[in-house]
């Protein structure tokens, strides 16, 4: 039986492993303790480390090794740390391997069944599509890529989801939506699906569309997605402090805490 903290954890973890499955270019390595997702470029935001539990001393080694791993290559990587498993030692060592503290997310839960029912979420000037076909998957892209404009870890996701594209096949787990404004593509939001609960990841939009509700409202749509679904899987994610308000709003309780070192 998942508790609320290892509910966000699992699902994070999927998610995180999912990458080989649309980038042939990545791997992932496992064992009973952590697990390390090497995209093969350089990426902190798909190379991520995430431990599993409290990392015994005699594992420590094997993190260095893994981290070092990353570094002899030349990539940046990203640990994504449970706080409950962010011990003295960890720190230590994530410090003296050259990462530093760079953000904390909050991490939240909402039953199924307390997802209220929302307005109608669509209009004539805007519509939300399922990613259906490898023009979609670009469209997609283009959202996700205009956030890191004008440096490196763009280029990478390009050659990221240009291959994503190519080899695309719908996957009933993992599901991609795009927000259309105007006939154009303006935002994005995905849905995770584990055996124990859904997430929801990469609610962005353009940043010359921001302020207009659209976030909101691609995030209102998937929880109105998870609630329709009618598996009564309990809803994870993971917010900063710009967004946790509106989590709140929706009935999401604070469950856990996420640390990122990069």
């Amino acid at each position: 039986m998942f508790s609320n903290q290892d509910l966000v954890l699992d699902n994070f973890v999927n998610k995180a492993s999912s990458l080989p499955s649309w980038f042939s270019g990545a791997h992932v390595d496992e064992n009973q303790y952590f697990i390390s997702v090497d995209s093969g470029l350089p990426s902190d935001t798909f190379n991520v480390l995430v431990p599993l539990s409290v990392l015994p001393k005699a594992v420590l080694t094997n993190v260095e090794q893994a981290v070092c791993s990353y570094s002899n290559k030349g990539f940046p990587v990203s640990v994504w740390t449970d706080q409950r498993f962010l011990t003295d030692e960890l720190v230590r060592l994530l410090i003296d391997l050259g990462l530093e503290e760079a953000e904390r997310n909050v991490t939240m839960k909402l039953e199924s069944d307390a997802i209220k029912s929302a307005v109608p979420l669509t209009s004539d000037f805007f519509e939300i599509k399922k990613v259906q076909n490898t023009e979609d998957v670009r469209r997609y892209a283009t959202i996700f890529q205009s956030l890191f404009e004008g440096s490196p870890e763009q280029e990478v996701l390009k050659q990221l989801f240009d291959q994503a594209a190519k080899s695309f096949s719908a996957h009933p787990h993992q599901q991609w939506f795009i927000g259309f404004l105007d006939g154009k593509a303006v935002s994005t939001g995905c849905l995770i699906e584990t055996d124990s609960s859904y997430g929801i990841y990469d609610v962005m939009t353009r940043q010359e569309f921001r302020g207009k509700g659209l976030g909101s409202t691609m995030f209102s749509y998937l929880l109105q997605r998870i609630k329709e679904d009618g598996k009564g899987k309990p809803c994870v994610l993971q917010a900063s402090t710009d967004g946790i308000n509106i989590y709140r709003k929706a009935g999401f309780q604070e469950v856990g805490e996420m640390v990122v070192f990069e």
